[in-house]
């Protein structure tokens, strides 16, 4: 009951921060890290966690918002950890990747290197959400997710039916 509640907050105070930004410039990264906190936080990962560690791949300013949201947030007696790429090859063992739009490496490549280690790629450009868990994109100029269900069961994670249901389901 209360990660309903949870979520149905989250799902208030997203529409009021987007209404009260006007979201005139979505990619500023203001509200990313709550909707990665959220998708941490509702989703299931086959081993028991007592660290999840998040990665960027690349410059975006999405890693200092992580830090601070790694800073103040835990689920469940879960630490973040927050950490940078500059490369694919520098990706060791991390349970979430963003992959920016400004990335140059190949998503699917990089997803195909992943694959068997249980990480939620998240990515922002439509293009790549065949092999992302989620993607954001922006609808009617409010920021929304996607959610490839498909990619989330091969990655053997248990996304919540409350999480799916506030996304845009793609096949």
């Amino acid at each position: 009951m209360t990660r309903i509640l949870s979520l149905g907050l989250f799902c208030f105070f997203m529409s009021f921060f987007q209404m009260a930004s006007g979201q005139s410039n979505v990619r500023n990264y203001a509200h990313h890290p709550v909707y990665i906190y959220n998708f941490c936080k509702f989703t299931q990962w086959p081993a028991v966690k007592t660290e999840l560690k998040i990665g960027v791949l690349g410059n975006s300013p999405l890693y200092e918002g992580l830090r601070r949201m790694a800073a103040t947030k835990s689920t469940y007696n879960l630490k973040f950890i927050v950490e940078r790429y500059n490369t694919p090859n520098d990706i060791k063992d991390c349970d979430v990747l963003f992959i920016p739009f400004t990335s140059p490496f190949d998503v699917k490549d990089i997803a195909q290197k992943l694959i068997g280690r249980n990480v939620m790629i998240i990515t922002e450009d439509e293009k790549h959400i065949r092999d992302a868990c989620f993607n954001f994109v922006v609808k009617e100029g409010k920021l929304m997710y996607q959610v490839n269900k498909q990619q989330c069961d091969r990655a053997k994670l248990r996304v919540s039916t409350k999480l799916l249901s506030l996304g845009i389901i793609v096949d």
